[in-house]
């Protein structure tokens, strides 16, 4: 069958369909859920679930209150549904189940919402020692009491009463299951609650201490932790007082308790259900006071040294304890106005600490000195207390003159309440000053040897007060923030910005921060000097405003949404989150915001801890949520040849579908699932049955689940009506036939070919069938809207394949004729016929073989015998100008005496040969074949005689033959060379090397070729290697080595006998030496002997003498030699003198 892309609607029309459901009633149970649902908080959630087969059917699901409203409608796929209810009375639950369009049952079930029983049993119970307690779990005027049932269970889950009230004994932990049960027995409104009955004498009070001074804190807790009632006692008082309710509490004891004393802290409990057993249990614990002690009076010490000196101490309050700082002294349970004498002390100044409890409290005092060593004598003077400055206050001062200013020592300076302020060595100076805060002090002075002398009396500098008034050290700003200082007093402001600029502002006016920086403000009263001003800074911090936007990021399918503040990744903790619903009131402060109505909502969000920006909250809309949508189906004609039936969806709000899945009920009432059509509004199809379509919202990152929002089916039926046209079921054709379909309408016709391709045409048009198999027609009508569907037809097309031929040579002749064959390939020669031209188009021959003699084209057609002739063209093939001989020529490489062969190597053309043979004919004349030699074109040749090659082509035919005569040389000349060559490369001297006459030269040295000269003259140390190529192409070699003699030598004999032939004077030379001059003196100066030779040869004798002078005799002796050397090259000359000695 054909299927085509077209748009259809224009051929058949859209049809609506209506869908019609049938309601039936059954007997058999389709709503399961239960029948009574108990309201125990408020709203409660009852699930129901329908009968049949969840993978097919469709749910239509309502739920009407007590009061009527329809307060679910849903219909979808969801077999089982949840429903939250809250109004008491007599619900309906309604569900129809339709399959494929077709309502198969419905049921209504009415359900009851029981209103919550009232529950008695507490969450804790107490337990009085030697008593039973009675626990209750309900009130028994609740609604339908008497249809509950209990079962009490005790901590090891045993089984321990059925009733409403239970009696018990014994602390521990207790639950209650209480239930009604339905017609059919089962379970309905069960519940369970559970209690710990506690015993009462097991209570205590835990604390962190148990004595507190008035500067510290105290907490309590009960233990087991529970929630009860708080009381203070103090002892010797009446009654007690209520602090406060909880498991613990912390107090502070100057706000909380009633003075200084004995106390009692108390925990009580009680059980309203047993009022009877009250917890009660307490602690004691003591808020000493802060010891107080006085100076009373002093007694001097004696001297630097004198240890005689007192102190008078009396106590204010009780004292557990009184020391001395630094000393072993103490005194123990001192009594209120009794006086302390601490004895041996030396003068100084001494710090004084009085406990009481776990309470401190200290003072200062001063033992004088009695008579002070001159170098410690001192006058305090000029005490000056604190004074105003323009931004606040100047320490007070006083100086300290010495007597003598060569004291060594040093000083120490004590606030009044014993801490040591100032310690340092005196400065080298008869006087100096401290500077010091207001308020009253001690000085003494020591000396290197630790005398003290101390400063009987108080120094008193006198304390300024300041300003009040409080201002941010640290501000956060976003755009600007107005500057208020808070004061009660009628200050002035100074406020220096952070680019030196001042602004004066009143108490009550404000500053605009508009930059970021450090500000300096300062609170003065103008006109006085008493309070003095305060100096702040205020560091200033700009925050950019936060780019934000709200965001969906879920949605459920009932409307739930959540919308997030989309802060671009800032820290959600630094900045503050504002949103509006419609009424513009603020509905939340967190970046996530679940909207429980719909309309315009804004989101602002600010910096933290800042001033707010100015931008302008963000609106956005929260929409109606659609739940449900309509759906709307329409279909065209379903025809058995296509086109396919189109189904198109429609529906409200079609923005809020996501996703469309589509199924098939065909007649036998099954599932076809179609998720090839997912997510389309308009299928094809060309199966009829049933069709749903279910859409679907689903928005990834946004869905919490994919919600079904409708679904509905429409009826699809095949149309029986076609176009009529005719064309033959079979049909044989050579290569191609064209065909017109018969008919009277006016049709369009796509036509698909056995390849599967698709061509077009219209009534009264034709169509070139060129396949074998079966061709297609599938024929439309051209006018729209048709009450006609296609119509298919079919055509089988045989096909004679043309013939598959090439012309083939067969056999050729060495006279250049040749004999053609036809040779096929998918027939045989008697079910073809054979056409053989020339290049003029005469037929030469109709059999399957031609003998051609003369080269040139020639064509071979060959058709199929018994059909029409196939569209080919004729085989061209060429007859070449055949080759009879070809040139042959034979050269040779000399056969030189040292060598085992020479090379012979065949010249000629060789496209035309294909076998090539060597044949050897010895000089006795016997000729033999060099099988193991054919078809080489080069061989060696190793034996003296005659070789002959002879050429062929593929028929074979001889097409030429050479020979050549090979004799070995006889040349027996080598190259003339010296083992040895004596050189001086640093005058480049050397020897002029000639190794004879030959063809060709090559002279290396080490391995490396350096001439290729006739003649060389060696300049390196080393060795040497020379071939020379002979006139006949013959390679020799030779070699030899180079000595380094730079120097001009000449050797001579120290001794001769005159006229001795085996002992005469000769002289050498080395090569070096062109020219030699002798002469030889006797014992007077006298020449006897004088000798010149330009014409020496190397380590070759020269200038005899036979040692006679004028032909006589020399006389024994010494005689004195004198040798003149020359080079001609380097122009040198070389004198040599030396002795002979002769002896006869």
């Amino acid at each position: 069958m054909l299927f085509l892309q077209k748009d259809w609607s224009e051929v058949f029309p859209i049809e609506k369909k209506s869908q019609e459901h049938t309601y039936k009633t059954t007997n058999e149970t389709l709503i399961f859920g239960p029948d009574r649902i108990c309201n125990y908080f408020g709203t409660v959630i009852g699930s129901f679930s329908g009968g049949g087969i969840p993978e097919t059917d469709v749910y239509s699901w309502q739920i009407t209150s007590p009061s009527g409203e329809v307060e679910f409608d849903r219909t979808g796929g969801f077999q089982a549904i949840s429903f939250t209810f809250s109004d008491v009375g007599i619900y309906q639950v309604k569900l129809e189940i339709l399959r494929g369009g077709i309502s198969i049952g419905s049921e209504l079930k009415e359900v009851e919402l029981v209103p919550s029983p009232d529950i008695l049993l507490e969450e804790n119970n107490f337990l009085c020692a030697g008593e039973s307690l009675d626990l209750v779990a309900l009130n028994p005027e609740s609604p339908e009491f008497e249809e509950y049932q209990f079962e009490w269970l005790d901590e090891d889950n045993n089984v321990i009463g059925d009733q409403n009230t239970i009696s018990i004994s014994t602390p521990g932990f207790f639950s209650v299951r209480f239930f009604l049960l339905d017609s059919e027995g089962n379970l309905e409104c069960e519940t369970t609650i559970s209690t710990e009955v506690l015993d009462t004498g097991a209570f205590s009070i835990l604390s962190d201490k148990s004595e507190i001074c008035p500067t510290e804190l105290i907490s309590f807790s009960s233990d087991p932790p529970i929630s009860g009632d708080w009381f203070f006692e103090k002892i010797g008082d009446p009654g007690k007082f209520f602090f406060t309710s909880g498991e613990e509490i912390t107090i502070n004891p100057n706000s909380a308790l009633n003075g200084e004393g004995d106390y009692l802290v108390y925990f009580e409990l009680t059980d309203p259900n047993n009022p009877n057993c009250k917890i009660e249990t307490s602690r004691p614990f003591t808020f000493n006071p802060e010891p107080q002690i006085e100076f009373v009076s002093a007694e001097s010490a004696d001297g630097c040294s004198g240890t005689d000196g007192k102190l008078f101490i009396r106590a204010l309050t009780p004292i557990d304890l009184l020391t001395v700082e630094g000393l072993g002294f103490s005194e123990l349970d001192i009594l209120e106005g009794e006086i302390v004498e601490i004895p041996n002390l030396k003068s100084g100044a001494y710090s004084i600490f009085g406990q009481l409890g776990n309470c401190f409290n200290t003072l200062t005092a001063i033992v004088p000195l009695n008579n002070p060593p001159d170098q410690l004598e001192f006058e305090i003077v000029d005490e000056i207390g604190e004074t105003c400055t323009d931004e606040g206050k100047l320490e007070g001062s006083f100086t300290v003159k010495l007597e003598n200013t060569g004291t060594n020592g040093g000083y120490r300076l004590f606030n009044e309440r014993g801490a040591l302020i100032i310690e340092s060595s005196l400065p080298g100076t008869d006087e100096f000053t401290l500077t010091v805060p207001g308020g009253n002090y001690f000085f003494e002075l020591f000396d290197e040897s630790l005398c003290n002398l101390p400063q009987s009396e108080k120094i008193e500098i006198e304390s300024l007060n300041l300003v009040s008034y409080t201002s941010p050290t640290f501000l956060s700003i976003c755009d600007e923030f107005e500057l208020t200082p808070q004061t009660s007093q009628n200050l002035e402001f100074t406020l220096t910005y952070p680019d030196g600029s001042e602004e004066i502002q009143q108490s009550g006016q404000s500053f605009t921060i508009l930059e970021e920086g450090t500000y300096t403000l300062v609170g003065r009263i103008p006109g006085q000097s008493v309070i003095c001003p305060v100096r702040r800074e205020i560091q200033v911090e700009k925050v950019e405003p936060v780019t934000f936007e709200p965001v969906l990021i879920s949605e459920d399918c009932f409307g739930n949404r959540t919308f997030e503040a989309n802060i671009f990744g800032r820290d959600p903790a630094t900045v503050d989150f504002f949103w509006f619903d419609e009424n513009e009131d603020l509905v939340g402060t967190g970046q996530f915001l679940n909207p429980v109505s719909t309309g315009t909502y804004k989101l602002d969000v600010q910096p933290s801890n800042s001033t707010a920006c100015s931008n302008d909250p963000i609106p956005f809309e929260v929409r109606e949520p659609v739940l449900s949508v309509d759906i709307s189906l329409t279909t065209t004609k379903l025809c058995e040849f296509g086109p396919e039936a189109i189904v198109n969806l429609e529906t409200t709000f079609p923005d809020e579908v996501t996703d469309i899945r589509w199924r098939r009920f065909n007649e036998a009432g099954e599932i076809v699932e179609l998720p090839q059509f997912n997510d389309l509004n308009e299928i094809q199809t060309r199966e009829g049955g049933t069709y749903e379509v279910a859409v679907f919202r689903f928005i990834p990152g946004i869905s919490v689940e994919e919600c079904e929002l409708g679904r509905a089916t429409v009826q699809l039926d095949l149309t029986p009506d076609k176009v009529a046209f005719d064309i033959p079921s079979e049909l044989t054709i050579c290569e191609r036939f064209e065909l017109i379909p018969d008919t009277n309408q006016e049709l369009d016709f796509f036509i698909t070919s056995p390849s599967g391709s698709i061509s077009e045409i219209s009534t009264g048009e034709s169509i070139v069938l060129d396949q074998t198999g079966v061709y297609t027609f599938l024929a439309f009508d051209q006018n729209s809207p048709t009450p006609f569907c296609p119509e298919q037809k079919e055509i089988l097309v045989s096909r004679v394949q043309p013939v598959v031929y090439e012309p083939v040579l067969v056999e050729e002749f060495c006279d250049g004729s040749s004999l053609y064959s036809a040779e096929l390939q998918n027939y045989s020669a008697e079910d073809v016929v054979f056409f053989w031209r020339d290049n003029t188009g005469n037929l030469l021959g109709q059999d399957q073989t031609l003998p051609i003699t003369n080269p040139g084209s020639y064509f071979l057609e060959v058709q199929p015998a018994e059909s029409t002739p196939c569209e080919i063209s004729p085989i061209v093939f060429e007859i070449a100008e055949p080759v009879l001989s070809v040139d042959v020529s034979l050269t040779s490489e000399p056969f030189c005496p040292d060598a085992s062969s020479a090379l012979v190597t065949v010249q000629s053309d060789f496209e035309q040969i294909t076998t090539i043979e060597w044949w050897f004919t010895d000089p006795d004349g016997n000729q033999r074949q060099l099988n193991d030699l054919t078809n080489e074109r080069e061989i060696s040749a190793s034996l003296e005689g005659t070789y002959e090659v002879r050429v062929f082509n593929n028929i074979p035919c001889l097409l030429g033959r050479e020979e050549i005569l090979i004799l070995r040389s006889q040349d027996e000349v080598r190259p003339d060379v010296d083992s040895v060559y004596q050189i001086c490369p640093r005058l480049e001297i050397a020897p002029e090397i000639n190794p004879g006459n030959f063809a060709g030269y090559e002279w290396y040295f080490e391995g490396q070729l350096v001439s290729t000269s006739p003649t060389y003259k060696p300049l390196q140390i080393g060795n040497f290697d020379l071939i020379v190529t002979s006139l006949e192409g013959c390679t020799y070699s030779a070699s030899f080595e180079t000595e380094e003699e730079c120097e001009l030598r000449v050797q001579f004999p120290t001794a001769i006998t005159p006229q001795d032939n085996q002992k005469p004077f000769l002289i050498y030379t080395n090569y070096l030496v062109d020219e030699l001059e002798l002469w030889i003196f006797n014992q007077w100066g006298e020449l006897i002997f004088h000798c010149k030779n330009d014409q020496l040869i190397t380590e070759e004798s020269t200038c005899l003498w036979d040692g006679t002078y004028r032909g006589e005799k020399i006389p024994n002796g010494a005689y004195s030699i004198r040798i003149n050397l020359v080079n001609y090259e380097k122009n040198i000359n070389k004198t040599q003198l030396g002795s002979l000695m002769v002896i006869d």
